[in-house]
C-alpha cells in the first residue's frame, strides 16, 4: 500500500501527498468543510452557488483565460456540492502538477465575484434546479433526503436550493458566506500521482495556500432531525413512475456502518444485486434500479430508486419493502460473499485512478479528521459477519421506518 505524505500548514491547511510514480496523470484536489446542510434557511443554496462560481474571474485570471488554461493542457476539472463539504480537482499530466496548484489556489484565494458574472451563473444554476425537478432520474433522490431530514433546524437537503432561494443571493451575501467559512483549518489538499520532485510540490503549496487565513473551521456539530412525515406524491407528466424508497439508518460514527455499505450494495449496487434482478431481470418492469445511501456524520440512510411500469407502481414499491423486510431471514453466506467480493474488487480498482485515491483519503480527512487506510477498510468490510448482517436487518428494516416518494402522473 502506498505511503501517504502529511503535513499542515502554518495556517492549518491539511496536506496529503500520494505518489504513484508508474502514473503520468495527476489529480489535485481541495476539500472545504462547507456544504449545504450546514446552511440555514436563508443561506440555503448558497454552498453550491459558491461552487458554481469557482473557475470564474480572479485578480489575475479571466474566466477566459482559465478556461484555456485547462483545456490547452488536455486537463480535466470539476467541482462539486455535498452535504458536508465542497470539493475543487484538476486531473492533468504530471509535468503541470506545479500550474494545477497554482491555478487551484487562485480561483479560491482570490475570486472577484463580478456582479454580472455572477448573474449569468445564478441563471445557470436556476437551469440545474428545473433539469432535476424535471426529471425524476436526477432529481428524486434529493426529495427522499428532504423527506428524512427537512423538519432539521438546519440543512438544505436538496443541495441546490429553490428558485426562490437562489434568486435571494447576491454578491454581498456570497462574499459574507465565505469570509465566514472559508479558511485553513476547514480546508484539505490532496494531491495523488505521478508527482516527481515533491519539494518543488511542498515549497509551491506554501507558495500560493498560506495567503488563506487560519480561522476555526465549522465548529457547529451538525445536528439532524428525522421528519415525521412517511411518504410524498409529486404528481408528474411522465410515462413512466418513478420512486425512492428510503429507511434511516447508521452514520460514520458507528460501526455497522460497514454493514449499511455491503447491503446496499447487495439489495440495488450492481447487475446481480436482489431489486435489479427481481424488477429488471425476472420481470421486466424497470429499465433502471440502483441503490440509495449516505453516511451523515451521526445519521445516514440506504435505500433504493427505479423508474418502473407506471401500472406495477403499487406492486414494485409492496415487493421491495419486502425484500428489506425479508433480508433478515433470506441472505445466505453466498450472498454476503458476493457483495464482498464486489466492494474489494472495486475497491482495489481504483488503486490506478488519481482522482480515486483523491477522493477516499480527502473526504475522511476532512469530515473525520484521519488519514483513510484502503487496505484496513477493506479487512473490515471482509469481516463483517452473516450474524451482524441478520441483526442489521433486524434493527432497521421495518414497516414503520420506511419514506417513500413517488412521481406519477
Amino acid at each position: 500500500m502506498n505511503k501517504f505524505d502529511v503535513f499542515r500548514l502554518k495556517n492549518g491547511i491539511r496536506v496529503v501527498l500520494i505518489d504513484l510514480p508508474h502514473l503520468n496523470s495527476v489529480t489535485v484536489e481541495v476539500f472545504l468543510k462547507i456544504g449545504s446542510a450546514y446552511e440555514y434557511k436563508d443561506e440555503f443554496g448558497i454552498s453550491h452557488v459558491w461552487e458554481h462560481m469557482a473557475f470564474k474571474e480572479t485578480k489575475k485570471r479571466s474566466a477566459r483565460d482559465i478556461n484555456i488554461e485547462i483545456d490547452s493542457r488536455g486537463a480535466i476539472h470539476n467541482a462539486g456540492t455535498g452535504f458536508e463539504m465542497t470539493s475543487y480537482q484538476i486531473t492533468t499530466v504530471k509535468r503541470d502538477v506545479l500550474w494545477a496548484i497554482d491555478i487551484l489556489a487562485d480561483i479560491l484565494i482570490n475570486p472577484t465575484f463580478p456582479e454580472d458574472e455572477l448573474n449569468r451563473e445564478l441563471g445557470v444554476v436556476k437551469e440545474e434546479i428545473k433539469m432535476y425537478e424535471d426529471n425524476p432520474t436526477m432529481g428524486l433522490s434529493f426529495d427522499l433526503v428532504q423527506l428524512l431530514y427537512g423538519e432539521s433546524k438546519r440543512g438544505c437537503w436538496n443541495i441546490a436550493g429553490s428558485l426562490k432561494d437562489v434568486s435571494s443571493i447576491d454578491r454581498e451575501k456570497l462574499l459574507n458566506y465565505r469570509k465566514k467559512y472559508f479558511n485553513g483549518e476547514g480546508t484539505v489538499i490532496v494531491i495523488a500521482g505521478g508527482l516527481g520532485v515533491k519539494k518543488e510540490i511542498k515549497r509551491k503549496i506554501e507558495e500560493v495556500w498560506l495567503g488563506l487565513g487560519k480561522g476555526v473551521g465549522v465548529t457547529e456539530e451538525l445536528v439532524v432531525s428525522l421528519g415525521k412525515l412517511k411518504t410524498r406524491t409529486k404528481k408528474k407528466t411522465i410515462d413512466q413512475a418513478h420512486f425512492c424508497l428510503g429507511v434511516p439508518t447508521v452514520g460514520r460514527d458507528d460501526n455497522r456502518k460497514y454493514v449499511a455499505t455491503l447491503i446496499e450494495q447487495l439489495m440495488a449496487g450492481n447487475s446481480s444485486s436482489n431489486l435489479y434482478e427481481e424488477i429488471r431481470h425476472k420481470r421486466g418492469w424497470a429499465y433502471y434500479v440502483f441503490s440509495l445511501g449516505q453516511l451523515l456524520a451521526r445519521n445516514g440512510y440506504l435505500g433504493v430508486q427505479a423508474g418502473v411500469n407506471k401500472d406495477k407502481i403499487d406492486e414494485v414499491v409492496s415487493l421491495t419493502k419486502e425484500a428489506y423486510l425479508s433480508l433478515a431471514e433470506t441472505i445466505k453466506e453466498g450472498d454476503l460473499k458476493r457483495v464482498k467480493d464486489f466492494v474489494v474488487g472495486k475497491g482495489e480498482m481504483g488503486l490506478d485512478k488519481t482522482n480515486f485515491w483523491t477522493d477516499f483519503v480527502g473526504r475522511r480527512l476532512l469530515l473525520d479528521d484521519e488519514v483513510a487506510n484502503l487496505g484496513r477498510e477493506l479487512a473490515k468490510m471482509k469481516a463483517v459477519s452473516l450474524k451482524e448482517v441478520k441483526e442489521f436487518g433486524k434493527s432497521f428494516f421495518r414497516k414503520d421506518k420506511f419514506r417513500l416518494v413517488v412521481a406519477k402522473d
